[in-house]
């Protein structure tokens, strides 16, 4: 019996993590060891150490972030490289008839995947550009600023404080916000290019932002058409709105120009949504 596999495929900070742990929650076996929690996913971030590791150590290989955070595309894989990928896919296979993976690296081997896996299924979950942008102007100042390290005594400390965290934010827009963009450009180009050489009937594509009010429409695709065997349980049920950080308004940090090219790709998106 032919295995029933499914990618999980999304830029970074786009809800990648907690559709998966949905997914996971649903049964589906989305890996035997997973990455933990960290800064930005506190329940974690379910993704497969294997397919995590193998695509880190790719990228290094060919010197590239290994956090896949690039502008330009990635060349194709080498012989080698893909038969290290194939080992980790046979071994899942033999474990699993039915499983899947989420990586955010992942987008930039889409090609590669369609070749090693010509019958695997896609959903691909996307955000928009600027809740994205935001959400990792938001993860990077955690990661650089350790909590209340801003000590400030006298009148007004409290709103003084909160002079210096917007003075540190958008000291942080002006160095990433456009380098942001342009990953999360790519990363859509990506799956865009993907989908147009996918069988219609072999992906789906949920916006983030709606998955609260669409979890039971893509519940029935999985399992009415692709066959999963999977069992609901509600998006709401692992859906914490607390963990969701503040939008920061990045748009005057980012030239104008860039701006236009991501909202022509994500009115793309928007229209190739399947719920």
């Amino acid at each position: 019996m032919q295995n029933k596999i499914l990618i999980i495929a999304g830029m970074h900070r786009s809800g990648t993590s907690l559709t998966t742990q949905w997914l996971y929650r649903c049964g589906l076996n989305v890996g035997e060891n997973l990455l933990g929690a960290g800064i930005g996913n506190d329940d974690g971030h379910y993704e497969d150490i294997d397919f995590y590791e193998a695509q880190k150590q790719i990228l290094r290989n060919k010197n590239i972030e290994d956090s896949g955070f690039t502008e330009t595309p990635v060349p194709a894989l080498m012989i080698e490289e893909k038969e290290f990928l194939k080992n980790i896919i046979s071994k899942k296979n033999q474990a699993a008839g039915e499983w899947g993976w989420k990586d955010p690296r992942t987008c930039l081997f889409l090609r590669d995947y369609e070749d090693l896996l010509p019958e695997a299924y896609y959903l691909i979950v996307f955000r928009d550009w600027k809740s994205t942008v935001s959400s990792l102007i938001s993860r990077t100042y955690k990661i650089i600023y350790p909590t209340d390290d801003i000590v400030i005594k006298g009148l007004f400390k409290g709103y003084r404080k909160k002079l210096e965290v917007k003075r540190r934010i958008e000291e942080l827009c002006k160095e990433k916000a456009t380098n942001f963009l342009k990953i999360w450009i790519l990363y859509n180009k990506e799956i865009l290019k993907s989908m147009s050489r996918l069988s219609k009937d072999n992906y789906a594509v949920v916006n983030f932002g709606a998955l609260l009010e669409s979890d039971k429409n893509v519940f029935h695709k999985l399992t009415d058409h692709w066959n999963f065997g999977l069992q609901y349980i509600s998006f709401k049920e692992i859906y914490k709105p607390k963990l969701i950080s503040k939008e920061i308004n990045t748009t005057q940090f980012i030239d104008k120009v860039l701006i236009a090219e991501a909202e022509k790709i994500e009115t793309i998106l928007h229209k190739k949504t399947t719920f």
